[in-house]
């Protein structure tokens, strides 16, 4: 699919500033852009989510696009804690205690 856009002439100077320092073509930069706006706004749709309780850790992760560790260092890194139920906090101890097992055995 193409999408033809319209910039302003200020925007369209800062994009081939852009283009030239990096070396990066303007389409390149624009496609980017574009990517990061999404990945951004599945973030926080996800957190948003999570934070009102619509959606699990799991489910918040997969709308976000990122493994579930990620996706919990990306709540601590802008201080919102883990909404973990009791089940949660239960299978993550039996992770620990298989992978404890694990490395004892080697």
């Amino acid at each position: 699919m193409e999408i033809k856009i319209s910039l302003q002439d200020d925007y369209l100077r800062r994009l081939q500033e852009i283009s030239k320092e990096t070396s990066t073509n303007k389409e390149e930069l624009i496609k980017s852009s574009i990517l990061k706006y999404i990945q951004e706004y599945n973030l926080r749709k996800a957190i948003r989510k999570y934070t009102e309780g619509q959606v699990s850790l799991g489910k918040a992760a997969e709308i976000a696009g990122l493994p579930k560790r990620m996706f919990m260092y990306k709540l601590q890194e802008i201080g919102i804690p883990l909404n973990l139920s009791k089940n949660d906090i239960v299978k993550g101890m039996n992770t620990l205690t298989e992978a404890k097992k694990k490395e004892d055995h080697t």
